[in-house]
């Protein structure tokens, strides 16, 4: 490096402009798809998740919280690789979408941690299986994560 390049300091506001002004979502996408039945696969994630008409089964929220020292130990590396040059903002991103999508995915492998009401035995004898949420595993491999600008920032600088 020359003396007075300041070209790794651009670099490093280049990145973190762009982390503060992008989120990584992790979810069902609306347009997904469906099932057989003709029911969307975002509306049985929505009613399991909250508990509309079926106990409560979160695999996005409570998963979150529960693993959150898991994923802020993953924000800091991300954000040490960022700040050393050594990653990109959105890659960065994309790491932690992958890590929070296979937390949610270990909620449905373990029951929501344990934490997942049980199949009552009438249903477990109608589906033949114990397993939550994993008759057809669409639900489940449906969870995925995207990049997205913040708008309410944008939304700020237009007043």
């Amino acid at each position: 490096m020359k003396p007075n390049d300041l070209s790794q300091l651009r670099d490093l506001t280049k990145q973190i402009k762009i982390a503060t002004t992008h989120e990584v979502n992790i979810g069902i996408a609306q347009d997904i798809g469906q099932y057989p039945n003709g029911e969307k696969v975002v509306d049985v994630g929505r009613r399991h998740e909250f508990g509309i008409g079926v106990p409560r089964r979160s695999f996005l929220r409570m998963p979150f919280i529960a693993k959150q020292k898991t994923i802020d130990k993953a924000i800091a590396t991300s954000w040490k690789k960022i700040t050393d040059g050594k990653s990109t903002a959105l890659k960065e991103f994309g790491i932690l979408g992958i890590i929070g999508q296979n937390i949610s995915k270990d909620a449905f492998a373990s029951g929501g941690f344990g934490k997942w009401e049980k199949l009552k035995p009438a249903t477990e004898k109608a589906k033949g299986s114990a397993e939550i949420l994993l008759d057809t595993s669409k639900l489940v491999q449906s969870i995925t994560n995207w990049v997205v600008k913040i708008w309410f920032q944008i939304w700020q600088k237009l007043f």
